[in-house]
């Protein structure tokens, strides 16, 4: 007995549901896959204050924060306290304009380490440091 074939594999129209149901779900986890997972960090309890400043949006900034153990992190990483004021002004040589340095300071930290690290920020050249704070809910 013979059977007659009539399909033709890779032959004929090209049918594109398939391949964009593929194609779409891969594309989305290669886009966004990246900012779907939180990254590790260290938690950064900030103090409250009621009364408060606001920075003008259009200012360079650099953000330091300091944990609760005293270390410093700038650029989301860990910085020791030997190059903080190297890294700070090759950043400053870059920028056009004076930025401001927004201080993210731990509940828990000594007022000790604060002032140690005010101090690092002069010595780069910085002369505006802004402590940050959350208002109070």
């Amino acid at each position: 007995m013979r059977f007659h074939r009539t399909t033709r594999i890779l032959q004929g129209n090209w049918n594109a549901v398939p391949f964009l149901c593929v194609l779409f779900p891969l594309a989305f986890f290669l886009i966004f896959g990246s900012q779907l997972v939180l990254p590790p960090g260290v938690s950064v309890e900030l103090p409250s204050a009621s009364t408060g400043v606001r920075l003008d949006a259009s200012k360079p900034r650099l953000v330091l924060a300091l944990d609760a153990r005293g270390r410093v992190y700038f650029d989301n990483l860990y910085v020791p306290p030997s190059e903080i004021v190297s890294r700070l002004r090759e950043r400053k040589s870059r920028m056009a304009e004076t930025p401001v340095v927004l201080v993210h300071a731990d509940v828990g930290v000594p007022h000790g380490d604060v002032v140690r690290l005010g101090d690092l920020v002069r010595q780069a050249g910085l002369d505006r440091i802004f402590f940050v704070a959350r208002s109070p809910q």
